[in-house]
């Protein structure tokens, strides 16, 4: 079990400060215009901040959950539920537009821009964390 929990450990931090760059790119991109960079992040000063918050509450305490301490999984675990609604919520976005499209009957282009690719990409990226939050009972105070 300690070697599962170094594993996601050290991979939901790096989820983690991909969120906070992701983030900190979608911030820039709102001051100073479109920024070239995978993933075609958008320039929305508010989904940046979302994502550096959650991507500072996966980073915060990974060394307590490394030590296998309840801290660390809390901090674990309330990164993975932000993730999870904000990703959601940009996947349910990006389907009412294409059935909303569908519906009146003109076409739906996918734009990676307007529906937050990053957060959609680092949310899936993010669910191997979950494997730890099953196993919850191995950690100590």
């Amino acid at each position: 079990m300690d070697g599962k929990v170094r594993a996601i450990g050290i991979y939901s931090a790096i989820i983690g400060i991909a969120y906070i760059v992701y983030g900190l790119i979608e911030m820039t991109a709102w001051v100073a215009g479109t920024v070239q960079f995978p993933l075609s992040p958008s320039p929305d000063i508010f989904a940046g901040i979302i994502l550096v918050v959650i991507g500072s509450i996966l980073v915060y305490r990974i060394k307590d959950m490394l030590d296998m301490k309840y801290e660390g999984l809390s901090f674990l675990f309330v990164g993975l539920i932000l993730s999870a609604i904000i990703g959601i919520m940009y996947i349910l976005i990006m389907g009412a537009d294409a059935l909303d499209a569908a519906i009146v009957g003109e076409p739906w282009e996918f734009d990676a821009s307007a529906y937050n690719l990053p957060a959609i990409v680092l949310f899936i990226l993010s669910l191997p964390g979950w494997m730890i939050i099953k196993d919850r009972e191995e950690f100590g105070e």
